[in-house]
């Protein structure tokens, strides 16, 4: 069976608010519910296209696919996968067209300086996190100290890259790819691409809780739906 994870990686509950907004996103539970319904014997393949997005989300993803017994599970990374959720699968394999991005985790704060120090031990915690992944799967062919710059640099790799690097076991349309021993988001990298990054979910969230409670309890009808659809383009605007 064959499922697409195109866009940004979200937690379950703000799924509703991404789809709202339009915003190509997948969380957690459609990767649990895809497991659930992969019929007897036959291998997930799991289509990715994706940006990043919450660090907790693809680290919950990751964790499912690692532990799914009796389901072979192949990641065929199509476009960009700047996401370690794809690690999981039993299988990475990569479009020589595609790309993976190693890149560390980002958040924003505010406060004093207590606070901001509080995100730094957090953000390094994540680092670590994500880094342990990372090892897992390159094994010998990179230490974790290599790993740990490639994230710092914003890394971009290619298609061969990373299959010589361990992340990838083959090249989709390659004879030879063959399997191996075995925030998270991007931001300012995709943004200089003109890909835009990933959107601010606290500012959607709040601006979709806002339009919701401005419409009529009955949704059903056309004029609370049009307004909403006000709502949602003068706020894209």
């Amino acid at each position: 069976m064959r499922v697409s994870l195109n866009g940004i990686v979200a937690a379950d509950d703000d799924q509703e608010v991404y789809d709202w907004w339009g915003i190509g996103a997948f969380s957690p539970q459609k990767v649990r519910q895809a497991l659930a319904d992969n019929p007897e014997g036959e291998e997930l393949v799991l289509e990715i296209n994706s940006p990043g997005g919450s660090v907790f989300a693809g680290g919950e993803i990751y964790t499912v696919l690692r532990g799914a017994e009796g389901v072979r599970t192949r990641a065929e990374i199509q476009s960009l996968a700047a996401s370690y959720l794809c690690l999981g699968c039993g299988e990475v394999l990569i479009s020589p067209v595609a790309q993976m991005m190693l890149h560390m985790p980002s958040t924003s704060t505010r406060g004093g300086r207590t606070e901001h120090l509080r995100s730094v031990r957090m953000l390094d915690s994540v680092r670590e996190a994500i880094l342990n992944a990372y090892e897992l799967r390159c094994g010998a062919r990179a230490d974790r100290g290599e790993l740990r710059r490639m994230m710092g640099a914003e890394t971009w790799l290619t298609a061969r890259e990373a299959v010589e690097l361990g992340l990838a076991d083959g090249v989709l349309f390659e004879e030879s790819a063959a399997p191996q021993d075995v925030m998270n988001a991007a931001g300012a990298g995709l943004r200089a691409l003109g890909c835009g990054g990933v959107p601010d979910i606290a500012a959607l969230r709040a601006e979709y809780r806002r339009a919701r409670a401005a419409a009529p309890p009955n949704t059903d009808n056309w004029q609370a739906r049009a307004r909403l659809d006000i709502e949602h383009n003068r706020f894209l605007i």
